[in-house]
């Protein structure tokens, strides 16, 4: 297993025809995952159990059909740990999925730290699955969005960077994410990029 935090050099991983990416979390609260996916066109799809401002709930990708697809929403229990699954198939089509762990206001205070905020992507290779540990997370108790990290569709394989990347505090926005070209001359590329806070406001579950 392969042990990330943030601010490490991505990893990449041989490509399979399924990733799965688990987000856990103390069942004390009630954390949801959701993703950003981005095409390769740069078009831009939700996948979430429930809705933001001017987008539905849906459990699977619609322009592609079940490039990434939500296995379920999974509520506080009180005991031990709770998870939640993203299964994401990383086509031609698909540039990069980004897992958010989000947990709403109505829950109450309580922060990523306290409450053992945690991803595991996993190619199904046992020795190739990455884990981002919740031992660095951010304490702040009004901070409820984390855009984990990023899978990435790669000629290369399946590129898994770090971000932790925290919304501001007391925000609800959703992020976005957009392929942006980043070098000069013949050393420019396209990459990757997360923008906390930008998308639309979560409905209060």
């Amino acid at each position: 297993m392969i042990n990330l935090s943030k601010g490490d050099a991505p990893v990449t991983l041989t490509k399979t025809p399924l990733v799965r990416a688990t987000v856990r979390w103390s069942s004390h609260t009630d954390y949801d995952l959701y993703a950003r996916v981005l095409y390769a066109d740069g078009g831009t799809e939700t996948v979430a159990m429930f809705a933001a401002e001017g987008q539905p709930a849906q459990a699977t990708t619609s322009r592609f059909p079940s490039a990434v697809k939500h296995l379920g929403d999974v509520g506080r229990t009180g005991t031990g740990t709770a998870e939640e699954v993203l299964e994401i198939r990383l086509t031609d089509e698909v540039r990069a999925v980004v897992p958010v762990a989000y947990s709403a206001q109505s829950n109450g205070t309580g922060s990523f730290r306290q409450y053992a905020v945690s991803m595991e992507i996993d190619n199904g290779i046992p020795e190739q699955a990455v884990t981002v540990s919740a031992a660095n997370a951010n304490d702040n108790q009004r901070i409820y969005s984390c855009a984990v990290g990023v899978v990435e569709n790669t000629a290369d394989g399946i590129r898994v960077h770090v971000l932790e990347d925290y919304s501001r505090p007391g925000s609800e926005n959703r992020p976005t994410v957009e392929l942006t070209s980043k070098g000069w001359g013949s050393k420019k590329r396209q990459v990757v990029q997360v923008n906390m806070d930008a998308g639309p406001v979560n409905v209060y579950k």
